[in-house]
């Protein structure tokens, strides 16, 4: 048998270190996102059967779930873009504190898709879950600041920030509350593509550091 209480943190260090969230970790096995929630507390855990198909889709030897440790192959380049998907939404909360563009893109199907570019410390710090009736996306500030945004290093990442969010629902039925809580420039527009977007920045109008 093994420790559950290994178990539960390494499964939650996997899921981070790949920028899933439960929700998406729980749609690849086929589970709810409660069910991993309890698995990653430690108040249940999943038949012992199950086992290789998640070492399997977390890409680690079965070993590493009972705490065997392991040493994750040298990537060649940190990691600037990732997916999430989640059920379709109409009501949305976005929170800018980060320099990034938030662009709309409407879709009808019944998933949103959310997809993220940029330096790794904005992947790093970016976040977005369901939260009741609605998804709340968080755009943290890299500076652990309340009140102001301060450059920080982007690890040699030149390009924008960019985070670009697949609906699920059409414009009409679409309810976004953004708040911008740090001494940023956030406008909001239409752009060339007929895309509502916001574009959060420094007063000199620099999109990126």
């Amino acid at each position: 048998m093994y420790n559950i209480n290994v178990f539960c943190n390494v499964l939650s260090a996997l899921r981070k270190e790949k920028a899933w969230t439960q929700t998406y970790l729980a749609e690849k096995l086929g589970v709810s996102p409660q069910t991993v929630s309890k698995w990653e507390c430690g108040i249940g855990f999943p038949d012992i059967t199950r086992l290789p198909e998640i070492a399997q889709i977390l890409d680690v030897p079965i070993g590493v779930l009972f705490g065997e440790t392991y040493k994750m192959p040298k990537k060649q380049a940190a990691m600037t873009e990732y997916t999430l998907q989640f059920p379709s939404f109409s009501k949305w909360y976005i929170y800018l504190g980060n320099i990034c563009r938030v662009e709309y893109r409407e879709n009808t199907q019944d998933k949103c898709c959310i997809v993220v570019r940029g330096d790794p410390v904005f992947l790093e710090y970016f976040s977005a879950e369901p939260e009741d009736d609605a998804i709340v996306v968080r755009i943290k500030n890299p500076c652990s600041s309340d009140t102001l945004w301060i450059p920080y290093d982007r690890e040699g990442y030149t390009g924008e920030n960019l985070v670009q969010i697949y609906t699920g629902v059409l414009w009409d039925k679409l309810d976004v509350h953004v708040v911008n809580y740090l001494d940023l420039c956030c406008t909001d527009s239409i752009n060339a593509r007929g895309n509502p977007e916001y574009l959060c920045c420094k007063s000199s109008d620099k999109v990126h550091p």
